[in-house]
């Protein structure tokens, strides 16, 4: 169901999919703080389930005692946090346990957005009728495209095409990228986990974000990816100005 809260109105989903056991996706919408993410626990290593919801309540304790810029601000010692207990956890459990995750994060205040992010859970925002996307995948393949060492059509074919290179909970320190602009009245976000996309091409995504009701989306999302098959478990989160 729809939250309206501050001139927004906000819609969530997630699920496990077809495949999956348990869903290893957390999200947290908290509008009257301006605060949306998703995260994604790495599939194929240890509770990836416990990284994704070890993030989202580091994040959820910070919308608690921050508020605007503060929480901005903030944001970055957030995943610096999560990213440290994540690496105690894991290696309470053994000494080569990986327990880790994605996350995308997005703010607003005033008349900008702040999105930060590290792994390939993304934020594309939609403004009259035009869909892109705000973040760039942290993945093997996304590099060498940056490099200028192959180019998209070509790295779709890689066997690690997907692999990441960034994440929290995987390194000393966790790599976090940040952008923000001016947003506008209509504007729309879409916060979302790989299973969303690998069922999914930009395009569809583009003409089903512009649909009016976003419960509706979130639903067409859900019914379409099971039908699809649905090979990893889904999350979306879509903030509508």
């Amino acid at each position: 169901m729809a939250i309206i809260a501050g001139g927004t109105s906000t819609s969530s989903m997630t699920h496990t999919g077809c495949v999956r056991h348990h869903n290893e996706d957390a999200l947290i919408t908290i509008p009257t703080s301006g605060i949306w993410a998703v995260a994604d626990g790495m599939g194929g290593h240890d509770a990836g389930d416990y990284a994704s919801r070890c993030i989202v309540s580091h994040l959820y304790d910070a919308a608690q005692h921050y508020k605007g810029h503060e929480l901005i601000n903030e944001i970055p010692n957030v995943i610096q946090r999560a990213n440290s207990e994540l690496l105690d956890y894991a290696h309470s459990q053994s000494d080569e346990a990986i327990i880790g995750t994605t996350v995308v994060v997005l703010l607003l205040e005033g008349d900008h957005y702040h999105c930060y992010w590290t792994g390939d859970s993304r934020c594309y925002l939609s403004r009259e009728g035009e869909l892109q996307a705000i973040t760039t995948d942290h993945t093997e393949a996304e590099e060498l495209i940056a490099q200028g060492l192959t180019n998209e059509a070509a790295a779709l074919d890689m066997r690690t095409a997907n692999t990441l290179t960034q994440a929290v909970g995987v390194f000393p320190k966790a790599y976090v990228d940040y952008v923000s602009d001016l947003i506008y009245e209509g504007d729309r976000f879409l916060l979302c986990t790989d299973g969303l996309t690998k069922v999914y091409s930009d395009q569809e995504l583009a003409q089903m974000v512009s649909y009016h009701n976003i419960d509706e989306i979130n639903q067409q999302f859900l019914t379409g990816a099971i039908e699809a098959g649905a090979p990893d478990n889904l999350s979306s989160v879509i903030v509508s100005l």
